[in-house]
């Protein structure tokens, strides 16, 4: 199998410029995203709150004033710690934005090298508070420059880009290929399965399958994935079709029975019971908080 066929389906930017700036304010403590991976790097910056991270199999818990480089193809998920009000920035860019026209020696010892993974950006920044505040400036103009997007503000942004690299750099703080994750097949594994439960999500999913897309025997996949996830598959799944179920909820005008077919649940007792486990409220009031709100 082919995990390049599975990765996340988002569009960050566009075709012209391919990169996003995301706020994700989260006032009732319930912010999380379930484990997924993109080619795209992102840029992940805290202002309020605390979170679960892992990054591959790297747990961290970040805080304010904290943040995070998270690689092409890095497995990882976010999710806010003690249902705690919080704040943070997602800058998510094709690493090819970062490419000169003119090949040249930046383009040579460090672009080119990016774009083929073979350097990759830190995970964080410790022990280096200098280093740290000069790149947190830089990405708050970034956020300044997406948002106003004032004439130049494209060429800001990719100045900005720069500049962090060139910080990370003169502090040698790429990492090289040879020193990367050493759990590269386990995460491989991992990106396989979870990138399959997301493109079947409405389909009827067995753990025989997930086995099987694994190559384990299923009562090994049921201990694999426990251990490396923190969930079972079956928890994985029920979670991914709730948060696809919100999706519908607020972007379509559809019946609440229909949504929970549409995402892959047989019985809507069952799917009233999870969406309320996880959302804390019904679909109906979901849907009719999210319009209030809007």
């Amino acid at each position: 199998m082919n995990i390049e066929n599975f990765r996340e389906n988002s569009t960050h930017g566009n075709a012209f410029f391919p990169l996003r700036v995301y706020y994700q304010i989260d006032s009732n403590g319930e912010f999380s995203v379930q484990y997924h991976w993109h080619e795209q790097i992102e840029i992940l910056y805290i202002e309020k709150g605390e979170f679960n991270i892992t990054v591959n199999d790297i747990d961290i818990i970040g805080r304010p004033g904290d943040l995070y480089f998270i690689n092409s193809g890095d497995l990882h998920k976010i999710y806010v710690r003690e249902n705690n009000p919080s704040l943070h920035h997602a800058i998510v860019f094709k690493p090819e934005i970062l490419s000169f026209e003119q090949f040249d020696h930046c383009q040579s010892y460090y672009i080119t090298p990016l774009l083929n993974n073979k350097l990759k950006f830190p995970l964080s920044i410790e022990h280096n508070d200098c280093l740290k505040n000069k790149i947190i400036y830089e990405l708050k103009e970034i956020i300044k420059s997406y948002d106003k997007k004032s004439l130049g503000w494209s060429i800001s942004i990719k100045a900005s880009l720069l500049k962090i690299l060139t910080f990370l750099i003169e502090e040698n703080c790429l990492i090289e290929k040879d020193k990367l994750n050493p759990n590269k097949d386990k995460i491989n594994i991992l990106k396989k399965i979870i990138s399959y439960i997301q493109k079947n999500y409405h389909n009827k999913i067995t753990i025989a399958e997930l086995a099987q897309v694994a190559n384990m025997s299923p009562q090994y996949f049921c201990k694999f994935f426990k251990s490396n996830v923190g969930k079972t598959s079956i928890e994985y799944i029920n979670e991914y079709r709730i948060e696809k179920a919100c999706e519908i909820l607020k972007t379509e005008d559809v019946k609440i029975m229909n949504v929970c077919f549409s995402v892959g649940f047989d019985n809507f007792s069952y799917f009233i019971r999870k969406f309320k486990e996880y959302k804390k409220c019904t679909p109906s009031k979901y849907k009719s908080n999210f319009e209030l709100n809007l």
